[in-house]
């Protein structure tokens, strides 16, 4: 299997905050030679930004663009994208990369992710980034990145979310169809599997999200708000990539190359650490999403 790795540098289009510097941490610690002792042949891509850093909206839609391009490329060459982020916002780079009309989405995060303009109180604008893919704002944005067709909520699942800020963002998850899995010390409070089994049945392709921050601290320190211990980690990932792979032979024609994964990353989560967790936790995340 050929694996296109793909570095981006950058949190919301901006190179000089702790969460741009993740993807350099994964390199560190030898991404490349831990996907390659799994007998994946692996290609090494970076992300630059056209140009100068003016504001978050211009940056990030000028880092989405030369995603998409690298995401394209990828998928031409048969190979897995798996995308090395700082920062949510990379889904409309990724999504933009290929035709994603048979698409689902796998949204593992502590956060919905799921404010418009009109809901949110900070204006975070990676905290809008669910709510995007899905075509509730910013539709004029994603399509000067590349394909921009919203992904159904229906075909939309979100795992492990335990913070909804304001209580706006909660209630517009709550009106969705946006199938939501929320945990509660360490453990899923919906049937997971279920879930996993009514998705896939709907869609032919996933693309897997995955933030960090739905670790325990004890795993990636650095990170703050446990959400999934180790264990769970270890038992929901493979599982739901089973489900992935196990819909991919019913459906021929959804080639691996078609779904993406991204690990947004935080570089405090990554640092070595006295017990080298934060690089063990990184290692085993990328085997997992790559060896499908």
């Amino acid at each position: 299997m050929q694996v296109c790795v793909i570095q981006v540098p950058y949190a919301m289009g901006y190179e000089h905050n702790g969460g741009s510097k993740g993807a350099q941490r994964y390199e560190q610690a030898g991404v490349q030679q831990i996907l390659e002792s799994q007998s994946l042949t692996v290609t090494m891509k970076r992300v630059e930004r056209s140009i100068p850093f003016r504001d978050t909206a211009s940056a990030s839609s000028a880092v989405n663009k030369e995603l998409a391009q690298l995401v394209r490329q990828a998928i031409a060459a048969q190979q897995l994208p798996l995308v090395l982020a700082g920062s949510c916002d990379v889904s409309l780079g990724i999504l933009a990369g290929f035709d994603h009309a048979r698409c689902g989405v796998i949204w593992v995060d502590a956060h919905g992710d799921f404010n418009t303009p009109d809901s949110t109180v900070s204006g975070f604008f990676a905290g809008m980034s669910l709510a995007i893919v899905t075509g509730h704002c910013y539709r004029n944005f994603w399509a000067q990145i590349g394909e921009s067709s919203p992904i159904a909520e229906a075909a939309t699942l979100l795992l492990g979310v335990r913070d909804l800020s304001p209580e706006a963002e909660r209630e517009r998850l709550h009106q969705s169809a946006i199938q939501v899995v929320n945990w509660h010390e360490g453990k899923p409070q919906t049937d997971v599997l279920a879930r996993l089994d009514a998705l896939t049945k709907r869609v032919q392709e996933i693309y897997l999200h995955i933030d960090l921050d739905a670790f325990d601290p004890q795993v990636a320190p650095g990170l703050v708000s446990p959400l999934v211990s180790v264990s769970e980690l270890s038992h929901w990932l493979p599982t739901i990539l089973i489900k992935i792979r196990r819909r991919r032979h019913c459906e021929p024609d959804c080639t691996s190359s078609n779904c993406s994964r991204s690990v947004p990353t935080d570089e405090r989560a990554l640092k070595p650490d006295a017990t080298g967790r934060g690089v063990a936790t990184a290692g085993s995340l990328l085997v997992h999403t790559s060896c499908v």
